[in-house]
């Protein structure tokens, strides 16, 4: 018997791994200008929810996800996978098993050698019984087992055709075989950064990976600050405490004024993410189409897009980015046509009594911006007679909230997932309604449930026809009302040099930070 299978999985306290509480392991910095040569400070809108890669699909915890571990894989500029962890991976004629081979000479932050074992056991965990973990469901259905061959070859073998289980591991950092409970406040990656100390709610102290198996960062040393108040972000960089925003929920009117700020650099190109409505399809009154139809014509995108966002975004119809390769430009519009919506109103039975059809609750965060998209919202829907009671409520109890159904409407912004077609079946099949995915509209159609099973064993040109379809079927149902990708804002430091934009605003960007 050869070492690797001489080791063994220990016995792991799953449902401990529900402890988030993360304070107490540092302290945080100076709040002064920023003169330490050596250290970039990056201002972070949300608090960290975890830092167990295999748990959450939040932002914040996704962005240290990014420079704390590695997946198997990763994207490329083209949004496809590609090797990250495994040098390569083969897959058999039939899509249904797919083979890892491991980079040699990898070390997690502790520097125990990485081996297929620790890719097993990432997995196998994250898929156990009780496991809370919003990536898992979609793997769970997926993967049929996972069979270590040797210390660099790892096998996974799937239930049906999976082409794209290469992408769908994109998100999962590995992490080492037996992680106890104790990984949710000491975090062991392999990635490029490594955590040094952690204040809950304040501050995350990451500290460069010297060995790191494509090179040290060029910075030795990141504070990231937990700063969710919009002026106290916008203070932190005028000032010269913080160096660096990617994508921290500023107000337009912030950026404009941080584009004139001597010292500052602002980067905005067109981005991929998508802010939408999400609809509650059980609810007596949305489960009517044309009463979403007449809420999607009810609303001048133009107008908020002009003077809430101040141009920072652009028109969004289909959940996935105008270049993705399967984007429809095709599928129905809802362009600003108030008649129209009165019109489907007068239909669905909501006749106007003295200015007000019905009245509706829209749950957005506590955010300034969200806040004032929403009151932006709440006005164009009075014209049609539609009154919006406005509901905002802290991050962590909205996601719950929208994991629990309990909503009739709600704002939120899809980051990074919305770049492959895998987003289809993991917001729209019936089988991902929460706690197996995010279907959180409780969206039920058939068809796109057969569709979506025909996707893996299609040739490439059928697929395109295929998302094509589901996207005109999705813009005419509107489990979802698109409205708009914002923009990808990067605020930076005149002491860093030109940071490579990316359009979904990933963290990998952070990796090759020079200071000049």
């Amino acid at each position: 018997m050869t070492k690797i299978h001489a080791r063994r999985f220990p016995a792991v306290a799953l449902a401990s791994l529900l402890l988030i509480s993360l304070g107490g392991l540092g302290v945080t910095g100076c709040r002064g200008r920023n003169n330490n040569a050596d250290q970039v400070t990056i201002l972070l809108e949300k608090r960290i929810e975890t830092f167990d890669p295999r748990v959450s699909a939040d932002s914040a915890a996704e962005r240290l996800r990014q420079l704390m571990f590695n997946a198997l894989t990763r994207k490329d500029e083209k949004f496809n996978p590609i090797p990250d962890l495994a040098e390569k991976f083969e897959a058999s004629p039939d899509r249904r098993t797919f083979t890892f081979y491991l980079r040699s000479g990898v070390k997690f932050h502790d520097d125990r050698p990485l081996s297929s074992l620790d890719v097993k056991y990432t997995f196998d965990s994250m898929m156990a019984k009780g496991f809370p973990s919003a990536k898992k469901a979609e793997l769970a259905r997926e993967i049929a087992a996972i069979e270590v061959v040797n210390p660099q070859t790892v096998v996974f073998r799937c239930v049906n055709p999976c082409p794209n289980l290469p992408n769908m591991i994109i998100p999962v950092g590995i992490v080492p075989e037996g992680s106890t409970d104790q990984f949710t406040k000491r975090p062991i990656g392999t990635g490029p950064f490594k955590l040094e100390s952690y204040t809950e709610d304040q501050e995350a102290v990451l500290i460069a990976n010297k060995t790191y198996f494509e090179g040290a960062p060029s910075i030795n040393r990141i504070s990231i600050r937990i700063t969710p108040d919009n002026s106290t972000r916008e203070s932190e960089l005028r000032k010269g405490s913080a160096d660096l925003a990617i994508n921290a929920d500023f107000d337009p009117v912030t950026v404009e004024g941080l584009q004139k700020t001597p010292g500052l650099k602002v980067g905005i190109i067109d981005g991929t993410n998508i802010t939408h409505l999400g609809v509650n399809l059980t609810d007596p009154i949305l489960k009517d189409k044309r009463v979403r139809q007449a809420l999607a014509y009810g609303i001048d995108r133009d107008a908020i897009i002009r003077d809430v966002l101040r141009g920072q975004a652009r028109s969004a119809r289909s959940i996935l980015p105008p270049s993705q390769w399967a984007y429809e430009p095709n599928a129905a519009s809802y362009g600003y046509d108030p008649d129209r919506a009165r019109k489907l109103l007068d239909e669905a039975g909501k006749p106007d009594l003295n200015g007000r059809r019905l009245k509706l609750s829209l749950k957005t965060s506590t955010l300034s911006i969200s806040r004032k998209i929403g009151e932006a919202l709440q006005e164009q829907m009075r014209k049609i007679g539609v009154e919006i009671d406005l509901q905002p409520l802290e991050r962590q109890k909205l996601t719950q909230d929208m994991i629990d159904g309990a909503f009739q409407l709600y704002l939120n912004q899809l980051v990074g997932g919305n770049q492959s077609t895998d987003i289809f079946k993991f917001v729209y099949s019936s089988r991902s309604i929460p706690p197996n995915g995010q279907n959180r509209s409780r969206y039920n159609n058939p068809l796109v449930d057969k569709l979506l099973d025909e996707a893996p064993l299609a040739t490439p040109e059928r697929n395109k026809e295929i998302f094509s379809q589901i996207q005109k079927i999705l813009a005419d149902e509107l489990p979802q009302i698109y409205l708009w990708h914002p923009a990808t804002i990067v605020v930076q430091r005149d002491r860093l040099a030109e940071i490579k934009l990316e359009p979904s605003g990933d963290w990998r960007v952070i990796r090759t930070i020079k200071i000049q």
